[in-house]
């Protein structure tokens, strides 16, 4: 409950900032809806001229797009921020502000700054998600539900593990900026399924850069393409994803040498 709560402090505090800005507020809600917009009518497009896309039907394929808003959504709107700072304080010497705070160091780079205009983002991608499980009518069951929200999950834990690894380079490597620039460009090929990918994009899309992990996976199990094995397999794979990102981050944190030393 005490991380709630700072959770809580630090989105209002990232808030009442972005409200200075209410014109570029406005701005960034019409582009995150148009953006949205038009990948939804590029989708119809697309299956005015087909009924399956190597497998994929339109309800399915929309509630993959959804996933995906949803997934960028929350990587845009803590992620990315919170994690651009933790570096820059690495490369300033100014880490230790954030060590001798009474609370874990790994929770406050992980979760102390927000984007808060994309919440809008994670919403129109739920709702995009929500029209496609609409469509999908008698063919959603409480399994695929289940199965769905247990790979969502899963599938933001491999996004945060590996975006942990990559920022606790920078330890080593001060700047790793260009490394990061991979991960954003990966992130847009999450939008279609990773099976219609090549052979070498598809294992790269579900090991080394796990966005298609992310995003496909999810969708399967709410169509009911995935099965139970799955599923597991995808929660254990999370979890082990987590445990090395956070031992990974305190091996990093032993070669930091911070303003105070």
């Amino acid at each position: 409950m005490r991380y709630l709560r700072l959770l809580g402090i630090f989105a209002n505090t990232e808030l009442q900032f972005a409200m200075q800005y209410r014109f570029n507020l406005l701005l960034e809600v019409m582009q995150i809806v148009i953006v949205s917009g038009t990948s939804v009518a590029a989708v119809l497009v697309l299956f005015s001229y087909t009924t399956v896309m190597n497998g994929w039907t339109l309800p399915q394929m929309i509630v993959l797009l959804g996933v995906y808003y949803v997934v960028q959504g929350v990587e845009e709107l803590v992620f990315q921020p919170s994690f651009e700072r933790f570096m820059e304080h690495v490369r300033l010497g100014t880490l230790d502000f954030i060590l001798l705070k009474p609370a874990s160091g790994q929770f406050l780079i992980s979760f102390r700054h927000f984007q808060t205009i994309q919440v809008v983002q994670v919403l129109v991608g739920m709702l995009i998600v929500a029209i496609g499980l609409g469509q999908l009518g008698a063919d959603l069951t409480p399994g695929n539900a289940l199965a769905f929200v247990v790979t969502l999950v899963s599938g933001f834990t491999l996004i945060y593990a590996l975006l942990m690894v990559l920022s606790t380079l920078c330890f080593w490597v001060v700047r790793v900026d260009n490394i990061l620039a991979i991960f954003w460009a990966f992130i847009d090929a999450g939008r279609f399924p990773i099976d219609i990918y090549p052979g070498w994009l598809r294992f790269t899309m579900s090991t080394v850069v796990p966005v298609g992990i992310a995003v496909t996976v999810p969708a399967q199990a709410v169509a009911g393409r995935l099965d139970p094995i799955g599923t597991v397999t995808t929660a254990v794979g999370a979890l082990v994803a987590w445990l090395f990102a956070s031992w990974f981050w305190h091996q990093g944190l032993r070669r930091y040498t911070g303003a105070s030393a």
